[in-house]
């Protein structure tokens, strides 16, 4: 018998049935015992799991299949991993690949741990999960039992790790005829660029500072989920997936929007689809889906509109209202000329300088995504109640920017995939095993060249 198990009912049993004693006398209470008994089951599962990992050390050093490749080399070589009970020691034997030379901890190899790595799979999914949702200093705390991890620990998972997963084959392929995808970015802002204090300040001396994660949502339908006739409409995106991270430049776009694609194409039937709109503000890196995405379709998010429509007639006081009106007839009507006419009168009788290059803005803006505005008219299937803002907040604000705190550009685009992969249904654990897996079989491939 082991000797955790031998210690458990030798000592530690007879420590809690004293305790069974004091509730009687009432000088403990309950909660005492409780808290008694879970400390005590941790120690003997952390012993526990720590024999047994020694023992399957012993049956390695036995096996004859060992002993025709490697040499023993030092034996007692001490370990210690923080697992989710808490921290496990354990002792295993090091060996010398008769061949190659290689110096190899066969225990660590066969239980799938690092040479470094200090924090085992099942903690390390815990880390992330929390930190993922809510900071470093949860994440640490959240990474066992007994025995938190620190926030650098914490930090380095969240940096080292590669979240990427190959998408789970699908039987049939979804047959729809229209998908709807919106677009935007968030802003995040950053504590340095390569180091410490290399952050520009502009002509006011505000810091240039700001990382632009980009978020795109792409779902097949919304619905109504408290009835159509309800007065507070509930509503709800279905087949809903999300890609996000930092991408810089044309490459990085490209990049982005060719991972939306890829999922299109193992995802939905093709020859079926008819139909993708892009929804968003207007931006190039958004109007780059339409040149990756085939069938795809701009649309300038209705949000968007509204702000600058918003910003054109502000100064107007009483004839705002009526200002907007024609211009909202305009643009239902996908009538440019009218817009036009309409912004010439807003513009003649706008003095103040400033305001006046504001209109003119909002016109621009309007006239430059005239194609995206007119769509909404012409093909009613472009139409939909979503607005990117939302998503945006939901999915990266809400950890990255709403709080005042500062990132570097890889914690950013990191924390913003795994938001995506956690929204996504991804479970943590899953993608641990899944690289650790990766990068056995490329050790493997790598032992093979030699």
């Amino acid at each position: 018998m082991y000797n955790s198990i031998l210690q458990f009912i030798e000592e530690d049993i007879k420590n809690i049935e004293k305790d069974l004693g004091k509730i009687l006398t009432s000088e403990i209470d309950v909660d005492h015992l409780s808290e008694t008994v879970h400390d005590k089951v941790l120690k003997l599962g952390k012993n526990l799991l720590g024999e047994l990992y020694e023992k399957l050390d012993d049956l390695i050093r036995e096996s004859s299949a060992r002993k025709e490749k490697w040499n023993i080399d030092k034996r007692n070589q001490s370990k210690e991993i923080l697992d989710i009970m808490g921290p496990i020691k354990y002792k295993r034997t090091g060996y010398v690949d008769k061949k190659t030379g290689e110096y190899i901890y066969l225990l660590d190899e066969i239980l799938g741990i690092q040479a470094h790595q200090r924090i085992s799979n099942g903690a390390a999914a815990n880390i992330i999960e929390e930190a993922v949702d809510s900071s470093y200093r949860k994440g640490g705390i959240n990474a066992s039992k007994t025995t938190p991890a620190s926030k650098q620990a914490t930090k380095r998972l969240i940096h080292d790790t590669q979240i990427y997963m190959p998408l789970e084959k699908v039987k049939e392929k979804k047959k729809l005829e229209k998908l709807y995808i919106v677009a935007d970015e968030d802003h995040v802002s950053a504590q340095f660029w390569e180091k410490k204090g290399d952050l520009r300040e502009d002509k006011r001396c505000n810091k240039i500072n700001t990382i632009m994660p980009k978020l795109i949502c792409l779902y097949e339908d919304i619905i109504n989920e408290s009835g159509e006739k309800s007065s507070n409409p509930r509503y709800k995106l279905i087949g809903k997936r999300y890609f996000t991270g930092v991408y810089k430049g044309e490459s990085g776009n490209t990049k982005l929007w060719q991972e939306v694609s890829d999922y299109i194409e193992h995802v939905y039937d093709t020859d079926v689809l008819k139909a993708v709109y892009i929804a968003g503000d207007g931006a190039p890196w958004i109007k780059t889906g339409c040149e990756v995405i085939e069938n795809s379709h701009f649309i300038l998010d209705k949000f968007h509109m509204m702000k600058y429509i918003n910003k054109s007639v502000i100064h107007l006081f009483d004839s705002a209202d009526d200002a907007k009106t024609e211009i909202w007839e305009a643009i239902n009507k996908a009538d440019k000329k009218a817009l036009r006419d309409v912004y010439q009168k807003i513009i003649d009788i706008t003095e103040k300088e400033s305001k006046l290059e504001e209109v003119k803005g909002a016109y621009k803006y309007l006239s430059n995504n005239w194609s995206g505005i007119k769509i909404r008219t012409t093909d009613k299937e472009g139409y939909w109640k979503c607005c990117a803002e939302g998503q945006i907040s939901h999915v990266l604000s809400a950890r990255l920017s709403s709080r005042p705190m500062g990132w570097s550009t890889l914690g950013c685009d990191q924390m913003s995939k795994f938001r995506a992969f956690k929204m996504n249904d991804g479970k943590v654990i899953d993608l641990l095993r899944y690289q650790k897996e990766k990068q056995k079989k490329k050790k493997a491939e790598n032992m093979k060249a030699l």
